[in-house]
């Protein structure tokens, strides 16, 4: 069947092939509202009424999203390498209690790593809240104390707060 499109001008074009006219919606140069005229009834329509062109037009299907991964609520992920005790928990890092116990051990990070929420708090207390009554002393032996414990976690000879021996 022939047809002809209508042109933004208002000419005729045509006649072409209906074949032609997919080629032409996929290029762009017919959009869905573009005039169509059937040489055979003489009918005029839409281009987007045309079941040849009804594909070209026809809006990409939905995507579906992936469906996501579901971890149960109590689980947790670690890290790969981590350490586990025989009792199936992780281990607390050597390495990382003995940097924390270097470099942010006056305030009691490293001990609150490890589970000593107490001492952690006393060591925080004295940096923090007694520098200024004991004009510093309290920051030297806050200093002295955390590399003290730094050393002794990097030795190993330092255990969390559960008794249980830090990892490598």
């Amino acid at each position: 069947m022939p047809y002809s499109i209508v042109g933004g001008d208002g000419n005729q074009y045509g006649p072409v092939e209906p074949h032609v006219l997919t080629e032409w919606a996929r290029d762009g140069r017919i959009v869905p509202t573009t005039g169509i005229i059937d040489h055979v009834s003489g009918r005029q329509f839409l281009a987007k009424d045309l079941p040849e062109l009804s594909a070209v037009f026809a809006p990409p299907p939905l995507m579906t999203p992936p469906t996501p991964t579901v971890i149960a609520p109590h689980a947790v992920l670690y890290p790969p390498g981590a350490k586990f005790g025989p009792d199936g928990r992780p281990l607390k890092s050597k390495l990382t209690a003995g940097l924390l116990g270097l470099f942010f051990g006056g305030l009691g990070v490293h001990r609150f790593y490890l589970g000593y929420s107490g001492i952690g708090a006393l060591q925080l207390l004295l940096t923090l809240v007694l520098w200024l009554p004991t004009c510093g002393v309290s920051w030297i032996v806050v200093g002295i104390w955390a590399l003290i414990d730094s050393i002794m976690c990097f030795t190993g000879s330092m255990r969390d707060a559960e008794g249980r021996p830090l990892a490598d």
